[in-house]
């Protein structure tokens, strides 16, 4: 005969009996999971406060590396480019840069076709902390009291520890998921690896939910049968909200593995909102109607989900919109090696730092999607350029510029333009770039929205070193563009550390170089240019040698892939001061620049590395 004992619950509706140990606290350890939740609390908040004391302690040396630097000539740099501590520099290059195994960390793992996109290796330091992590939720799933004398309460006991933990997950679950998540901007740590932790933390909570409910199963069946279990999920709204939640997580992990995010990302994007929408709803119902302890910590993903969404329509707003000019124009227009160099002209004036990236709406295009691209180009009213340079565009752009077109007459005051450059893909970018195609001129012009700009890292970020190194691959050029003509601006009023500046740029065909040729003309034209930078460009598949040629010994060309060893065994002898390497292209070209700089780190001068990468 089923055990059943009666329960009051005031907000539980029109309930007489429950089976035991499946509803309210008979079995639950509330006092040990109160204390873990703190331990779990104390520890996140710990590893953030490590973070944040290294942080300090970086931007610290930073400043002082680059005020004593401003107006010291090489030889006075040679205090920053001797590495003090050999324990950093073996912390640097085993743990912090290094990758899981040999050097494959952001060269995405492919099975049968280039479709089949099985996604990337996690770092050391990164599994490591996955690996802790897990661990720890294990250990915490598993501590119960084994010496009860029936069976049912230890698996309340279960039943309520994975629900507690579950529900605790899911609070940095949500934080690290927002584009303004605020330990972006406090520990500077990258969105690309909070979005990381969030698949990771996503799929703990998956299985922790899962275990709640077999634990609420299992009881119930013993207890009442099949049969009065399957009404409770049917007519009591407390289990169907349980069972609607976790029917929702299953639905998100099976939704969300690599092949299936890359193949078909906005269908992803889509069903993952819908999914998480679900499970908040029915968790909330699930936590509500009994007045569990633990429906405060939902309310609060609520708020914060919401503060992040208004904070998201603010800036888009606060961009976009103006009551005297109106909304953002856009000019599009396809450019050589299809690739579309996609110009928004703002009504405000907006100060926008190099490495900085956005989301670009265009309605037109693709109604309500959002998509990340780094700033290539900005310009505004403030912007001073020497009267020996070009405007960056003039050479390229269609004689009629927005400004003269007829449906921008109304916006003639010199507005900040901000120039994305979206190779094309698949999805928005490849319809982008045909619509632009179709177009007399290859150019059109339509409304559309920037949402940003974002950044991991500050400002200054390479100013304090003496040498400076940029990688870049592809259209990844665009995230080392502003870099370079800050660096170089600022070098000319003796306001950085840089004296050696390298732009190493890798493409496919010449015709790629059209992408950014009206930046990279004004570039070569800033002052002190030829004693600071030297630029490098490497064509792997010219249609013939005659390409490929060489102007000047500060702008080499090159036939053939970028070796990153062959050319930082050129420029290391080379260098002044601390080195500063920085990587933004494919996968591949990330890890080889990777290995290089780790197989350097100890061995001689001070070299750092920095890595932009925004995977899905």
């Amino acid at each position: 005969m089923a055990i059943t004992e009666e329960y009051n619950y005031p907000h539980a509706g029109n309930i007489s009996y429950v089976p035991q140990y499946t509803r309210g606290l008979l079995g639950v350890n509330v006092k040990l999971d109160h204390l873990l939740t703190q331990i779990i609390c104390a520890s996140l908040g710990a590893v953030c406060v490590i973070v944040l004391i290294a942080r300090l302690a970086q931007m610290f040396q930073a400043y002082m590396r680059r005020v004593t630097s401003l107006h010291a000539d090489p030889k006075g740099q040679r205090f920053w480019a001797t590495d003090e501590s050999r324990k950093w520099a073996f912390t640097k290059k085993h743990l912090i840069y290094a990758p899981l195994k040999s050097k494959r960390h952001n060269r995405a793992i492919k099975l049968f076709s280039a479709n089949f996109d099985l996604g990337t290796v996690p770092s050391r330091l990164h599994t490591i902390l996955l690996c802790a992590y897990f661990g720890s939720q294990v250990a915490y799933i598993t501590i119960l009291d084994y010496s009860v004398n029936e069976q049912a309460a230890l698996i309340a006991e279960l039943r309520g520890r994975s629900g507690v933990l579950a529900l605790l997950n899911m609070i940095p679950l949500v934080i690290l998921a927002g584009r303004n998540n605020p330990l972006i901007a406090i520990l500077h740590v990258s969105f690309d690896t909070y979005n990381l932790f969030h698949r990771w933390i996503g799929r703990i909570v998956v299985i922790e939910s899962v275990i709640h409910t077999i634990a609420w199963g299992a009881n119930s069946v013993s207890a009442a049968g099949w049969g009065k279990t399957m009404l409770d999920l049917g007519s009591t709204t407390f289990f169907t909200g349980g069972l609607l939640g976790t029917i929702a997580m299953v639905f998100l992990l099976l939704q969300s593995p690599s092949p299936i995010r890359h193949a078909f990302y906005e269908t992803f994007l889509h069903l993952h909102q819908l999914g998480v929408f679900l499970a908040i709803a029915g968790i909330y119902m699930h936590l509500s109607i009994d007045g569990l302890p633990q429906l405060p910590w939902l309310q609060f993903m609520i708020i914060f989900w919401a503060v992040d969404r208004l904070r998201r329509f603010y800036s888009l707003v606060r961009l976009n919109l103006s009551r005297r000019r109106g909304m953002t124009k856009v000019m599009v227009k396809a450019l050589p090696g299809e690739a579309s160099r996609v110009t928004f002209f703002l009504p405000h004036n907006v100060k926008i730092h190099p490495g900085s990236h956005v989301y670009a709406y265009l309605p037109r295009i693709s109604l309500w999607m959002s998509h990340p691209f780094s700033v290539a180009w900005t310009e505004n009213g403030t912007h001073h350029i020497p009267p020996s340079c070009s405007s960056p565009t003039s050479e390229d752009e269609p004689k009629h510029t927005m400004d003269s077109h007829p449906e921008f007459q109304s916006n003639r005051f010199q507005p900040t333009k901000v120039t994305l450059i979206m190779a094309a893909q698949q999805g928005m970018t490849r319809k982008l770039y045909n619509t632009a195609l179709s177009f007399p001129d290859k150019t059109f012009y339509t409304t559309g929205f920037i949402e940003g700009p974002y950044s991991s890292q500050p400002a200054s970020l390479f100013t304090s070193y003496g040498t400076v190194v940029l990688f870049s691959g592809g259209a990844g050029i665009t995230h080392h563009l502003m870099h370079v003509r800050k660096l170089l601006e600022a070098s000319a009023n003796q306001t950085v550390a840089t004296r050696r500046l390298w732009l190493i740029w890798s493409v496919r065909h010449t015709e790629h170089l059209m992408w950014v040729r009206g930046f990279m003309d004004y570039i070569l034209q800033l002052p002190n240019r030829r004693e600071v930078l030297t630029t490098m460009l490497f064509v792997s598949q010219p249609r013939n040698q005659k390409e490929i040629a060489s102007p000047s010994e500060t702008l080499k060309m090159y036939s053939g892939r970028c070796k990153p060893k062959v050319v930082l065994d050129e420029i290391m002898p080379k260098h002044v001061g601390a080195t500063a390497v920085s990587v933004c292209g494919s996968g591949a070209l990330a890890d080889d620049v990777r290995a290089e700089v780790r197989d350097r780190v100890g061995k001689g001068p001070v070299i750092d590395f920095v890595e932009e990468s925004f995977t899905w």
